[in-house]
């Protein structure tokens, strides 16, 4: 296997998509809700305690076993996917953060040095986060399509608190508003426009994240509710910005006033989620969504899921607790719309960017094993191994999950073969607890990968541009990176099963009610397209779900 015969397959599924239906009345909205970080298996789990936007689409929209066939389940990678129906191969979104070689340093993904914020501050000094588009994203989305579909008439609009969230859903053609960390506020890229809009000035003037500031995050359920999760007090997790371990949760940062640690704490809290949707019923009055006579797109990504599960984890009463609010969110804001657009005037998809695994302590209290690992670990495992074969130097540049990037002008003035040296390094990152493989970029490039379903994710999870030299491949339960430098929580970013399986439920008119099976999230790209009667986004790898429609 090999890249160009990846990229041939990849335009090949594309072509093959099946034509659109015809005679059909199309939806006025397209809603998209991701809950960033949400493993299929808890809408099962905690369904009992489900009573609204959840409990209304499991009964009444095409169930699915969403699984994305990738190794980096991260936001970014899981973001671009979910509406372009492309690996990161190709869309080159294959990590949240990559080694810029170019610029000497790491960077966001979606770091653009021609772009600013509106509405917040930009410090690309200490923070190059700040200054985001979705130029580093390749092809297009199903909010492009339809926009090119109709004249430009279509209107795509995301809203996340996370900037990579808002932006890879958005696409290249649409808006993304996302959470200013340091101001409260909500902001977008000049990228998309060069003023912000009077609406969300508006919003922005009631300061609905400040009104939560000292109040605290209360249980939404009787404690007994909470027997199926872990213990309020748990070693495993994380005590942030003034949070606390247990309930009620605290919300000031720490602080007498507002500022960027508590807006930290609100986006760690059901407050931010309570937050989003309040915009998104903004976004859609303002912006008149679904009631201008074309289809529109409206794309939601509850981020606080996914800060409280990396600050608690998965089994954690807050992560039940933030599940059981995002129910009830999503089912008020889609009673507002059944008053707006009619029940039968919209569709729905629900799904996740990516799963979670529990936090490698608390894997191996069990008997499952797991290690957190640490980047010094990695690189003086690395450096020590490499300066024994090769010679003294500093042979790590950077670390950033899964990738390791190596001193490549090093390498040139010992004038050595970098697939060696790869090598070698791999091989003194499986002297590591928790590390039970690795891909070197020499393997990637030349196809030489074994034919397995692990060795196709990590494939389809390779952008030769911004991958690194090496590719760690962890055991269950382990992890390093951003969250393995914490001593608590859990994360996600493997080709495991706990990180794979997502939720994907399409509800409204062209949907058959009930549980269909298995699909790949690359389908669903394919099959929104199709649904719309548009041309399925470029890169798009994945067929047309036609099981689940009427």
């Amino acid at each position: 296997m090999n890249r160009p015969s990846l990229i041939i397959v990849a335009l090949a599924s594309a072509l093959a998509v099946a034509a659109p239906p015809q005679g059909k009345a199309k939806p006025k909205l397209v809603v998209v809700v991701v809950v960033d970080q949400l493993r299929r298996s808890e809408l099962d789990r905690l369904g009992p305690h489900f009573t609204g936007g959840f409990a209304r689409l499991l009964s009444t929209g095409a169930v699915l076993d969403g699984h994305y066939g990738q190794q980096n389940t991260y936001t970014g990678p899981g973001h671009a996917l979910i509406l372009s129906g492309s690996y990161g191969y190709l869309n080159g979104i294959i990590q949240n953060k990559w080694y810029n070689r170019e610029r000497g340093r790491s960077e966001g993904m979606l770091f653009d040095p021609d772009a600013k914020p509106i509405g917040g501050e930009s410090d690309p000094a200490s923070n190059p986060d700040n200054d985001t588009s979705p130029r580093n994203f390749n092809g297009s989305t199903v909010g492009d399509e339809l926009r090119l579909a109709s004249g430009m008439g279509s209107k795509s609009v995301s809203v996340a608190l996370k900037e990579r969230g808002a932006l890879l859903l958005g696409g290249r053609l649409g808006q993304a508003w996302f959470f200013g960390e340091k101001t409260g506020q909500m902001i977008t890229s000049t990228y998309y426009l060069d003023t912000l809009p009077e609406w969300v000035a508006k919003f922005n003037a009631q300061k609905l994240a400040e009104a939560s500031f000292g109040k605290s995050w209360e249980r939404a359920l009787p404690v007994g509710a909470y027997t199926i999760s872990g213990p309020d007090d748990s070693p495993f997790e994380g005590d942030i910005v003034g949070l606390k371990r247990t309930f009620p949760h605290p919300l000031t940062g720490g602080g007498d006033k507002p500022g960027p640690k508590f807006y930290e704490a609100f986006m760690t809290s059901p407050m931010g989620i309570d937050y989003e949707f309040a915009f998104a019923r903004a976004a859609v009055e303002a912006d008149k969504l679904g009631g201008r006579g074309v289809t529109d797109l409206l794309a939601i990504s509850v981020s606080p899921t996914d800060y409280i599960g990396h600050t608690f984890g998965v089994y954690s009463q807050e992560t039940e607790d933030a599940l059981v609010r995002t129910d009830r969110a999503l089912g008020a804001f889609l009673t507002w719309l059944d008053g707006r657009l009619g029940k039968d005037g919209y569709v729905v998809v629900l799904t996740a960017d990516h799963g979670a695994s529990m936090p490698p302590e608390q894997a191996k209290k069990l008997g499952l094993g797991g290690a957190r690992v640490k980047k010094l670990q990695i690189k003086g495992a690395i450096d020590a191994a490499l300066s024994a074969r090769f010679g003294k130097g500093d042979w790590v540049v950077a670390l950033e999950d899964p990738s390791v990037y190596l001193n490549d002008k090093l390498i040139a003035e010992k004038k050595l073969a970098p697939a060696e040296v790869q090598q070698a390094a791999g091989e003194a990152l499986l002297t590591l607890p928790g590390f039970i493989g690795f891909a070197t970029r020499d393997n990637l490039l030349k196809g030489e990968l074994p034919p397995t379903v692990a060795a196709r994710a990590i494939a389809r999870s390779f952008f030769p541009a911004r991958a690194g030299d090496l590719i760690a491949v962890q055991a269950p339960f382990s992890f390093w990176g951003k969250y393995g430098e914490k001593d608590f929580g859990g994360s996600h970013g493997s080709f495991y099963r706990y990180d794979t399986d997502v939720p994907l439920i399409l509800a409204g008119a062209p949907f058959k009610p009930g549980y269909h099976g298995a699909a790949e999230m690359v389908d669903l790209a394919a099959t929104l397209a199709h649904v719309l009667g548009t041309a399925p986004p470029a890169a798009c790898e994945g067929e047309v779900l036609t099981r689940v429609l009427k």
